[in-house]
């Protein structure tokens, strides 16, 4: 079985890192294959970064040669558009996140990256009709590929706006990771900030096994 993701930026380092992460979900018969849109934005913050990266995403994904894929940016770009039509599982790493958050019947927020991405976000989050679960998606501020080329600062400034949120929020029992750039750091934040932390990566991967399994 093959399975895709799709970077819909164009940083190649960013999407090798992705695939990494995704690798340690996967059952070791599962085949990954990686892309990286060449055609889009080096980062995705904000509905214009995810217009210009649309119709790459969208042409990889309909490429033949896997049987099922991942969409590995935070604001599901692309997803929409082929969910109903894409005759392979599909999953989204945003609404990935999201469910498993929800899932849990407890309240939780978003750490996401620039403030431009706070109303895609919270638009996706209503279509997927888990908005009444989420009481925030805050913006850290952080620039989407200081988590490529300067890990250990974006990670200390992602854990300083976790204890901002959570001071604003006190009743938020889990706290969603809203970028691909952070998977991977779910264990390390959720020590420092002392609640459930979702990484999207891991959540896309758990959501597309499930896929298959009912395929």
């Amino acid at each position: 079985m093959r399975v895709l993701v799709v970077n819909p930026n164009a940083t190649v380092e960013m999407t090798e890192r992705i695939a990494a992460e995704l690798r340690q979900y996967l059952p070791p018969d599962i085949t990954l294959i990686s892309a990286t849109n060449h055609d889009g934005p080096a980062s995705i913050q904000g509905a214009a970064d995810g217009a210009a990266a649309l119709p790459g995403t969208l042409a990889l994904l309909r490429a033949p040669g896997h049987d099922g894929a991942v969409i590995a940016c935070f604001d599901d770009t692309g997803l929409i558009e082929l969910r109903d039509i894409h005759p392979r599982p599909l999953t989204g790493i945003g609404e990935a996140a999201f469910a498993e958050a929800a899932a849990r019947g407890r309240p939780f927020a978003v750490l996401t990256t620039s403030p431009l991405s706070v109303p895609v976000l919270e638009a996706n989050i209503t279509a997927y009709g888990l908005a009444q679960h989420c009481r925030k998606i805050h913006a850290s501020s952080i620039e989407v590929l200081d988590f490529e080329t300067d890990r250990a600062g974006a990670e200390r400034r992602l854990i300083a706006a976790g204890r901002d949120l959570l001071t604003q929020y006190p009743e938020v029992e889990t706290v969603v990771l809203g970028c691909a750039g952070m998977g991977g750091l779910s264990a390390s934040v959720g020590a420092a900030l002392g609640v459930t932390v979702v990484d999207p990566i891991a959540a896309a991967a758990h959501s597309l096994m499930a896929s298959f399994a009912l395929s």
